[in-house]
């Protein structure tokens, strides 16, 4: 019988096998990666937004979701982080120089979501007996190829919500309303 991994000196118990991914070909990275479009997964399912992902090798356009409403979609970049704090000041993201070029030459909106999980993977989430607690916070906001040249800062007014996912739509369905005037 294998009586797994060695306790530790302190506590007397074992160390959590989340430490190393069950799958040793998923780096750390992967994993926040994969938990970042997951946690966004969630908000849509919670407000009832379909949700097309990518192919893994299919993101040649800096996008890794298309968020469908009833009308039209959004894009959405999802970033996953372990190194930011979240309090009173803000959180900054440089962007590579193609997402900005990419991002700008879309007809469509494209939305930045950012996702702040605690920097050692064992805490991210916390199962109970009655719920499971998701210990990740995440910040979204639409891209402006004017303001964010080389990179994006997002602050507690930036939070992502459920609540927010219906902002997007409302703003996407009044761009199109406002580019139809326009054509008319």
């Amino acid at each position: 019988m294998n009586a797994g991994p060695m306790a530790t000196a302190t506590t007397g118990t074992p160390p959590s096998r989340l430490l190393t991914s069950a799958n040793p070909n998923f780096s750390d990275n992967g994993r926040r990666g994969r938990y970042g479009v997951a946690f966004l997964r969630s908000l849509a399912a919670h407000a009832g937004v379909g949700f097309m992902e990518n192919s893994p090798d299919e993101d040649v356009d800096a996008v890794d979701v298309a968020l469908q409403f009833a009308r039209a979609s959004v894009r959405v970049q999802v970033k996953c982080t372990g190194t930011f704090t979240v309090g009173p000041g803000r959180a900054t993201l440089e962007l590579e120089p193609g997402w900005v070029e990419k991002w700008s030459a879309s007809f469509e909106p494209v939305y930045v979501v950012l996702v702040k999980v605690p920097s050692v993977v064992t805490d991210w989430i916390e199962g109970q007996p009655a719920s499971t607690v998701h210990k990740a916070v995440a910040f979204g906001k639409l891209f402006d190829p004017v303001a964010h040249t080389t990179s994006m800062q997002f602050t507690k007014a930036d939070l992502l919500t459920t609540e927010m996912l219906y902002d997007w739509r409302d703003e996407l369905y009044a761009r199109h309303e406002r580019s139809r005037e326009e054509t008319a």
